[in-house]
């Protein structure tokens, strides 16, 4: 197959401008061709075939988003046990910006008008250090002022992180509507107080941090009717269908991560990619042990998986062995099962996973979808088909300020007049209003001067050196004329800066979608 060099996907810039790649009116073409094409697939993996494992880990995610989406007390649709079409994304249960936040509306909107079943991962499985609001706050000046909610230590994750209390919530209201009642827009402060009523709400329907946001973020959505179905990582990953995924690479371990590594060379050639962990860090294989495309999960940590090679090998986390690996896999199993740790994707392997063997389509956001150019790759590589195929949703929304966004070229521009007036002021003379005669006439006089020496460097047998220092100190004498001049531009120039960093911030479209109306982001992808 040919394969194509691909631009890389634009984020939007404009406010309330939508990235579909391709266009959103393929995506259920998209989907029912996914769908049709598995079916002649013919590669098995821990020894069952590729379509039965499809089969089982659609059925058990079904049931498994059912169970977790009862548990944090949301609203979804009924799904069948079997859906004919299965529409999935997923992100971290972060605050995150309006730009990941359509993905889930965009899934909405394409179950509704295919009648699919639709699935949001939660990746709880992910680390954080601070579950914080970022908002814009001027105190006094503009500037950016956070809110936090929760904090982890080192190899904290979301699934691992306990539910906030009540008061947790109350100084995190507190903290944000302090920073957002300093800007002109008292809606903000609305959306995020009728954010923090919700998440009250959400923990005491939730058994950890990642079940809390996630059932806060769905109960703000409300108004704009999303009925799709939740599911951790975590809970997944508990599956008989993951589990047999884990057991065969953990069983080819050194097989898996040769592919891996060898598609990563590949990406990287390609793209000109220098740094040795983008997309991802290679996994690493040396004569004691080889690592593994998985998290260990255990004692409230996420820690780096590992293999051991020899007659007896062991599945390891940081801090010791977790268990044995015996050498079948229904075998393998059963260890996952019955131990205390828990065997989690990391990011390839996650989406790996959900690609071949869960979604008909998946909808991926601008760095996942660069990234799983790589996961393409593996798959063809590993299984010997051409993955299913996905699609990359993003949007821009700035937040209501009003502020004007200063371009390079008034920089450039005002840069440029600087070095003029510093270096060539006699260019600059016509725009130049002096308040005495005498210094206009001086001024004239200096660079008819100026005229002359330039004329007179360029004749033959001329002493250069001395007419070069006359010319120098021509600029000189002009420069203090217009010294106003220059320190009214100079200031000129330091103001846009200033503007310019100012409306960075107040631009940025990164803040977090508790600061919108779910409605308003409902109406951008209908």
């Amino acid at each position: 197959m040919t394969r194509m060099v691909r631009a890389r996907h634009a984020i939007p810039v404009g406010h309330g401008e939508v990235l579909a790649e391709p266009p959103y009116e393929l995506w259920a073409e998209r989907a029912e061709a996914n769908a049709a094409a598995v079916s002649d697939w013919g590669f098995t993996i821990g020894g069952m075939s590729g379509l039965a494992l499809r089969r089982l880990a659609r059925r058990e995610t079904v049931a498994e988003a059912g169970a977790y989406s009862r548990r944090i007390g949301i609203d979804v649709a009924t799904v069948p046990v079997e859906p004919r079409l299965l529409l999935v994304t997923g992100h971290q249960p972060d605050f995150y910006h309006p730009g990941v936040w359509v993905k889930d509306f965009l899934l909405q909107r394409l179950a509704d008008e295919t009648g699919a079943a639709a699935l949001d991962l939660v990746v709880d499985t992910d680390s954080f250090e601070r579950v914080e609001l970022r908002t814009p706050c001027t105190r006094p000046s503009v500037g950016r002022c956070t809110a936090v909610l929760g904090t982890t230590g080192v190899g904290g994750c979301f699934a691992c992180a306990p539910v906030p209390t009540c008061s947790d919530v109350e100084m995190f209201r507190q903290a944000g509507l302090d920073a957002l009642s300093t800007l002109p827009a008292p809606a903000l402060g609305k959306h995020f107080d009728t954010f923090c009523d919700v998440l009250l709400d959400a923990i005491g329907h939730a058994d950890d941090l990642g079940q809390a946001l996630t059932g806060a973020r769905r109960r703000f959505e409300s108004p704009a009717k999303t009925d799709y179905l939740e599911l951790g990582v975590s809970r997944q990953a508990r599956t008989s269908a993951f589990r047999r995924f884990a057991a065969a690479l953990l069983l080819d371990a050194e097989g898996f991560a040769t592919v891996f590594n060898a598609e990563l060379r590949a990406y990287r050639t390609r793209t000109g990619t220098r740094s040795k962990v983008q997309p991802f860090p290679d996994l690493s294989i040396d004569e004691r042990s080889i690592e593994l495309p998985f998290w260990v999960l255990s004692g409230g940590r996420r820690r780096p998986a590992r293999v051991t090679r020899g007659d007896a090998p062991a599945l390891l986390a940081d801090d010791g062995s977790v268990c044995d690996v015996p050498s079948d896999v229904d075998d393998v199993m059963s260890v996952l099962e019955k131990a205390d740790a828990l065997l989690v994707p990391r990011a390839a392997t996650l989406t790996l996973f959900n690609r071949m063997f869960v979604a008909d389509l998946f909808i991926h956001g601008v760095g996942g979808g660069r990234y799983d150019r790589v996961t393409d790759a593996v798959a063809r590589s590993y299984f010997g088909v051409e993955p299913p195929t996905f699609v990359v949703a993003s949007m821009t929304l700035h937040l209501p300020l009003g502020e004007h966004v200063v371009t390079d070229e008034e920089i450039v521009a005002l840069e440029q007049r600087l070095q003029r007036l510093e270096h060539n002021p006699d260019q600059l003379l016509d725009e130049v209003e002096f308040d005495d005669a005498g210094e206009r006439l001086e001024a004239e006089r200096l660079v008819a001067e100026k005229c002359a020496l330039v004329t007179e460097i360029a004749e033959k047998d001329v002493d250069k050196k001395t007419v070069g220092e006359r010319i120098r100190a021509v600029n000189a004498r002009l420069s203090r004329i217009m010294a106003p001049v220059v320190a009214e531009t100079a200031e000129r120039l330091e103001a846009v800066r200033a503007q310019r960093e100012t409306a960075e911030i107040l631009s940025d479209r990164t803040y977090p979608y508790c600061l919108w109306n779910p409605i308003e982001v409902m109406d951008k992808v209908r």
